[in-house]
């Protein structure tokens, strides 16, 4: 039918309010600015049959097109019949709830899941039996659920309409534990979309609940599981500071401290260990680091820093060598070498021992081949950590700083253990290219493939991602180095703060997109690998 005002159809009211009214506004309240929603939409029509136009789609703009447009390809039925639908439902449902228990997840830390179930009227299933399958599948999945699920059935039809299985279903979810509401829209495109924009307020009402338990006293920011609270710290002064000295503090090993450098090494299997060596600059007698941070990520905060020997004629320590990076927790806690250092340099050394199997794999591989002989694809390469640890001869007080090699060029965040992607939002991606034999690739193609690499090859128990860096031009060939990833674990945490677990897996496979890298890997794409996980459960 045409008549819901401003619309052709009764289809395209009912899409173009979901992507104007639903999607739109929960991306603009940014549900994933704290990393804390990994959230994705299916769609289902009701027709003799229950039609999949949509499944586990990342919740993205790509989704708000696709909501757009998909009027203009599918034909309205005549016959709606709800069980089909809530079957299917309750399949999507089910497999996802049975992995991620399966996965260790327990029901407290389970996400919610949302139905809106629209509809113009009475369906066509309604005899008896139809009625006591709909009333067992709704108890089935609210009982499952319970307070995880919320159920918004919406009218879509003029006044007189029959609605009443609709507030039955309604009636069946709240009796089981579960939040149902019922609403009747009408043809009103103001009331449609203004019932969309109240489904989006509940949904941002119940992330605020859940975020105001990641804030401690005075609505200062902690860490959920420690109750951590951030340090008191002044970014470093940005833009033309050119003559200006910026204030540092100074560590000289002698009297009054003992600084020792260490090596983080990977000797496999597992085993790691810490090597006592010597300072990185020759007649180097301490170090100096910057006061204000010049960058911070969720669990470190970024400082320069330098090496420093005595200058015979000033009697002083200046620099010596190159500037390097420091880097501490962005947390007021105990900060040594194995206790919080250790993590971040196991994360890194793995990342690079799994780096250097990929970088073989795409030698080996014949599609990836350059086609320039005299260049070849990019090498992935994770920095090498040293940890400065330095006590305080009379108090005995231990602090370490973690101290990496400054990264030249243009810093860049290629996806992260949310379900960021760079580039997925806006459609676009680095210009830098390399024609390949399989054709022209993004030189960043390679550094989102690395995250699938890894996650096939551990035989889908992990990933490595918050994967960033530069790309460093300045040798014979280009190379990604990289720094402070996540690896995220099915049967995590195992790698730190920020292993995610399987959340960080599901974000991840949500919002990555193939491309010629991986095809040339032989990977397959990710919605055909988590087909087979759910076949093999």
């Amino acid at each position: 039918n045409s008549d819901v005002n401003g619309f052709v159809s009764r289809s395209h009211a009912a899409y173009g309010t979901l992507a104007l009214d639903f999607i739109s506004e929960q991306l603009d309240s940014n549900p994933n600015k704290y990393g804390l929603f990994a959230e994705s939409v299916s769609v289902i029509e009701m027709k003799d049959t229950a039609k999949v136009v949509l499944q586990m789609e990342p919740f993205d703009w790509i989704l708000f097109d696709r909501l757009c447009r998909r009027p203009n390809t599918t034909r309205p039925s005549f016959h709606g019949n709800y069980n089909e639908s809530l079957k299917c439902v309750e399949s999507m449902i089910f497999d996802e709830y049975t992995k991620l228990a399966e996965d260790g997840v327990e029901h407290k830390d389970m996400p919610t899941f949302s139905i809106v179930f629209l509809s113009d009227g009475r369906p066509s299933d309604c005899t008896r039996a139809d009625t006591e399958q709909r009333t067992t599948l709704l108890q089935n999945l609210t009982q499952l659920l319970s307070s995880k699920l919320l159920f918004y059935a919406m009218g879509v039809g003029a006044n007189g309409a029959d609605f009443g299985v609709l507030s039955s279903m309604v009636k069946i979810v709240n009796e089981n534990g579960g939040e149902g509401q019922f609403v009747h829209a009408g043809l009103s495109a103001v009331a449609l979309s203004s019932t969309f924009s109240d489904i989006s307020n509940t949904l941002t009402t119940h992330r605020t609940t859940l975020l105001s338990s990641t804030k401690g006293a005075n609505n200062l920011p902690t860490d959920n599981a420690a109750g951590k609270t951030k340090k008191d710290f002044t970014m470093r002064e940005t833009g033309k500071i050119v003559g200006k000295t910026m204030p540092v503090e100074t560590y000289i090993h002698g009297k009054e401290y003992t600084i020792k450098r260490f090596r983080f090494e990977n000797k496999g299997a597992q085993r790691f260990s810490w090597r006592d060596v010597k300072f990185a600059n020759h007649g180097a007698i301490g170090f100096e680091k910057e006061i204000h941070p010049f960058g911070k990520g969720s669990e470190r905060l970024a400082f320069r820093f330098s090496e420093v020997m005595f200058d015979k004629k000033t009697k002083i320590a200046k620099k010596t060598g190159k500037t390097m990076v420091a880097k501490t927790s962005i947390h007021i806690e105990k900060e040594t070498k194995e206790d919080f250092h250790e993590d971040f340099c196991r994360v890194q050394s793995v990342s690079q021992d799994l780096a250097e199997k990929f970088n073989d794999a795409v030698r080996k591989a014949p599609s990836l081949a350059a086609a320039d002989k005299a260049t070849r694809p990019p090498e992935l390469q994770f920095m090498l950590c040293h940890v400065y640890s330095y006590t305080n001869n009379v108090t005995k007080e231990e602090k370490a700083l973690l101290v990496e090699k400054k990264l030249p060029g243009k810093f860049t965040k290629y996806n992260s253990n949310n379900g960021y992607v760079k580039g997925a939002k806006e459609g676009v991606t680095d210009t830098r290219t390399i024609e390949l034999e399989c054709g022209k690739v993004p030189l960043e193609d390679f550094v989102q493939a690395f995250s699938h690499w890894v996650y096939v090859h551990s035989n889908h128990n992990l990933i490595v991602c918050d994967l960033q860096g530069v790309l460093n031009e300045e040798g014979r060939y280009p190379i990604f180095q990289l720094t402070d990833p996540a690896i995220c674990t099915r049967k995590g945490p195992r790698y730190g703060k920020t292993d995610m677990k399987i959340n960080g897996i599901r974000n991840f496979c949500r919002t990555h997109r193939c491309g010629l890298v991986c095809k040339g890997l032989g990977l397959k794409c990710i919605p055909s690998l988590l087909k087979d996980r759910r076949t093999m459960h």
